[in-house]
């Protein structure tokens, strides 16, 4: 293998590690949206068997035999800590979090007001405007219909000649009073502009705060019912059992035999759907982990390309005294490389492979631990620099 080969070997490899780490990149995909339509269905499932591990506790007023001894220590573990964090909100709502959402609406609600009062401050300032021009408007008209009056009147048979200067000078004043007639109506434009902008920008503004109003209300109103189940004990007491059941079902990985039929059907229903869950989890950490492999192996590859490369370049500039490189690439490097088509191949079918995730994990695991294992991964390279440092040694 020469100089100009080496780099197109190595450049294939590389192109094959990315093409497998895309093929990997659409199996996290199919993953994660597998994932997303079972945890949907794993948390109805939970927010069900919960609610019916709660009213077990209710029914039997306590009775230790009212659940299975496993998950009963576990919830009454989990009982002092869930009531602590429910004081602690309490005390969040109540100080905190209701106060600020009612001194937020009465903000919006005193900012809708202040801006009705300045608009209904604007509207007399503008009317009075609007009624100043309309008087002056209302004069210059009628004062504009007697000077046609009387340009008529002068121009009848003769009078052009003979009222000359008058026709004239009251023709001057006609144009003077249309150019002031024009200025007024300009002024009234604008102040019915001026009023319909602010009307339609106060209408617009009033509807952005009465929205923002209700939603700080509702708030409002979500958090004082919120502050009222808190502050009832019994109540209070009912959502820390709900909260510590919740938590300890969340994790159940065994479920323990019961009497109860339709509560043994219940949790083992959560513990299978709870070892789905973890296999869903270490199977998007093992595709997380591999496409990390891929990508170190990848960047190692380009930079052993960037020495490659290097080298050429030297032998090219010193040609007529450097000898040819020559690479023979070892048994173990090829070995190595041979793997990524048939690993390819092997996800080309994301959905299929994003369906059984405990079947994905339990097949690359042993690829992580021995095919592209860190061991055999480092002796590949080290191999490719030994190579390297061989050939060059033709140089000195």
């Amino acid at each position: 293998m020469n100089a100009n080969q080496l780099p197109e070997y190595v450049t294939a490899q590389e192109k094959a590690v990315q093409a497998l780490a895309a093929q990997l990149d659409e199996v996290q995909v199919a993953f994660n949206a597998r994932f997303d339509q079972f945890k949907a269905q794993h948390d109805a499932a939970l927010a069900e068997v919960s609610e019916l591990v709660a009213e077990r506790y209710e029914q039997s007023a306590g009775r230790a035999d009212a659940v299975p001894e496993g998950v009963r220590r576990a919830v009454e573990e989990r009982l002092p800590g869930e009531r602590e964090k429910i004081a602690a909100r309490r005390t969040v709502v109540r100080d905190r979090a209701l106060p600020a959402s009612r001194q937020a609406a009465d903000a919006v609600l005193s900012e809708a007001q202040a801006e009705l009062a300045e608009l209904r401050a604007l509207n007399p300032q503008l009317d009075e405007k609007e009624e100043a021009a309309k008087k002056l408007q209302q004069e210059l008209q009628g004062r504009m219909v007697a000077l046609n009056e009387e340009i008529r009147r002068q121009s009848r048979g003769l009078g052009v000649v003979t009222h000359f200067l008058s026709i004239l000078k009251a023709d001057q004043e006609r144009q003077r009073t249309i150019g002031r007639l024009e200025e007024v109506n300009e002024t009234l434009r604008r102040v019915r502009d001026e009023w319909n902008g602010k009307r339609q920008e106060v209408s617009a503004r009033q509807a952005e705060l009465q929205e923002r109003w209700q939603a700080e209300s509702v708030e409002a109103a979500r958090l004082q019912a919120e502050l009222d189940r808190l502050d009832d004990p019994a109540r209070a007491e009912g959502l820390a059992l709900r909260r510590a059941i919740y938590a300890t079902l969340d994790g159940l990985a065994e479920a323990e035999g019961s009497a109860d039929a339709e509560l043994d059907a219940g949790l083992r229903r959560m513990a299978g759907l709870n070892a789905q869950t973890e296999a869903y989890h270490e199977g998007l950490g093992v595709v997380a982990g591999l496409m990390g492999l891929l990508g170190g192996i990848a960047a190692g590859l380009r930079a052993l390309l960037e020495s490659v490369e290097g080298l050429r370049r030297e032998q090219e500039m010193h040609r007529d005294y450097l000898e040819p490189l020559r690479f023979e690439l070892p048994p173990d490097v090829r070995d190595f490389h041979e793997q990524w088509r048939a690993l390819e191949r092997r996800f080309a079918d994301e959905t299929a492979v994003a369906a059984h995730p405990a079947e994905f994990s339990a097949a690359v695991k042993p690829l992580l631990e021995e095919e592209l294992s860190p061991a055999r991964i480092e002796a590949m390279f080290n191999s490719m620099g030994q190579m390297i440092r061989q050939a060059t040694l033709a140089w000195k």
